[in-house]
């Protein structure tokens, strides 16, 4: 079963369609959905259909994927799809062009660098994202597992995923917003700090 549907803003490049099909590589239960001129309701009964629980759109600026918006489907609620998450991305490098290999149908997605107060927000922010789990304690993961490893570079974070112990996927940069995480009331929230 799906839990995760995973698409484009409208019109995308192939270069975003490219990264959707990365994405989906690495996160459990991801479908790709193409968007089309599906409004956002109707990507909201899509979820609904499939028994998704987050449905991921990835828009993009100048051709590149510049924002990954995370949605929660919403039963009888003004907007049929509530933001819960967004990442601004700075950029991003493709599993083809890193010559990284695309890990087999993963399992579950585990979250490491917990502990670093920088990396703490953007650790709550995927574990809300993707369903994903934290990998802390000094355990291993199992096969099947994927590790989405989180590391500081200059004012960006960077996220690469592992499987085995091995570089998967894509390796995607991103930025500070003020909040990733949007509470049950707030709307849009200040980019920038």
């Amino acid at each position: 079963m799906t839990s995760i549907i995973v698409t484009t803003s409208r019109a995308p490049s192939p270069r975003t369609r490219s990264f959707v099909k990365d994405l989906v590589a690495v996160l459990p239960g991801a479908e790709r959905l193409t968007r089309g001129h599906l409004t956002l309701e109707e990507l909201a009964i899509a979820a609904r259909t499939r028994g998704a629980d987050r449905v991921v759109v990835v828009g993009e600026r100048r051709g590149n994927p510049s924002i990954i918006r995370v949605y929660e489907p919403t039963l009888g609620a003004a907007s049929p799809l509530r933001n819960i998450v967004t990442f601004i991305v700075a950029g991003v490098a493709l599993s083809r062009e890193l010559g990284r290999p695309t890990p087999a149908r993963p399992r579950r997605l585990l979250v490491a660098g917990a502990g670093d107060e920088e990396l703490d927000e953007y650790v709550e922010a995927f574990i809300r994202a993707f369903n994903a789990r934290l990998l802390a304690g000094g355990r291993k993961p199992r096969a099947g597992d994927v590790v989405v490893v989180l590391s500081k570079a200059d004012d960006l974070v960077v996220a690469e995923f592992e499987e085995a112990g091995r570089r998967v996927g894509p390796r995607v940069k991103l930025r500070k917003p003020s909040r990733m995480i949007k509470g049950e009331n707030e709307g849009w929230l200040e980019w920038w700090r």
